[in-house]
């Protein structure tokens, strides 16, 4: 992808539950002057801890589509999600840019998550607090160091519920599809999302649609995101070859 790009494209990611926007740093190191990583932060974490958390996702979907329609001028926009959260988030969003038809849209990239139609079997938001934090990270194969340390838990277990309780109790507001083009990926040893699963994102937009594999278990993004950021890079180098994107 050129270097020397006058508009880069935004890339908006969107975290996964109970992340802040900091789990996005370094990404800008990566993809040079050709995209803009904007990590999103949701409020009631990090630098926003002391603000109340979104508990519905589309009064999130709405503010986050408002504030991307605010500061992106003309740039062409991508988003980016990982996980149920962060990736119907990022789909919710896509959903209202491309309705009100301000912001150039040009891809949405998922990363292990089922679809926005999918059935969610599990109920945790309301467990008391060990439990809770045993089910998430039985449910996701992830342990957050930070849940071991008292005072850091109880810092970030208001939000990790939060996000819970958005996605335990969303709703799509309905089953049309998107027209921009999705890009999903799978984590091989996944045992929260299948590619099944994942591969049924195919649903979700009238556009192209493209699924890769990438190594590791459902938070492999935690450990080894080189794999996404490589899968974006080359997409949307793909884009600029095509003639999808242009140079300003």
């Amino acid at each position: 992808m050129s270097q020397n790009l006058t508009v880069p494209v935004k890339l908006y990611c969107f975290p996964f539950a109970g992340a802040g926007a900091s789990f996005y740093n370094g990404w800008n190191d990566y993809f040079g002057d050709s995209v803009e990583v904007v990590p999103v932060q949701l409020p009631g974490r990090e630098r926003l801890i002391a603000e109340e958390p979104y508990r519905d996702l589309h009064t999130a979907a709405d503010a986050f589509a408002s504030m991307i329609e605010t500061e992106n001028g003309a740039h062409p926009v991508a988003l980016f999600g990982h996980c149920f959260l962060g990736a119907t988030m990022a789909f919710e969003v896509a959903r209202r840019l491309e309705s009100r038809g301000t912001v150039e849209l040009v891809r949405l990239f998922i990363s292990a998550a089922s679809t926005p139609h999918s059935t969610r079997t599990y109920k945790l938001s309301s467990c008391a607090d060990d439990c809770f934090v045993e089910e998430v990270q039985n449910l996701t194969g992830f342990t957050h160091h930070a849940f071991a340390i008292p005072e850091l838990r109880e810092l970030l277990l208001p939000a990790l519920r939060a996000d819970f309780e958005m996605d335990e109790t969303y709703i799509p507001a309905s089953r049309d599809s998107i027209h921009a083009s999705i890009t999903a990926m799978y984590a091989t040893e996944d045992s929260f999302v299948s590619q099944e699963d994942v591969a049924r994102w195919q649903a979700c937009t009238s556009g192209e649609f493209e699924l890769f594999e990438v190594n590791g278990e459902h938070m492999y993004i935690t450990h080894n995101s080189h794999q996404a950021k490589t899968i974006i890079q080359g997409t949307l180098a793909k884009l600029y070859k095509e003639g999808a994107l242009h140079h300003e």
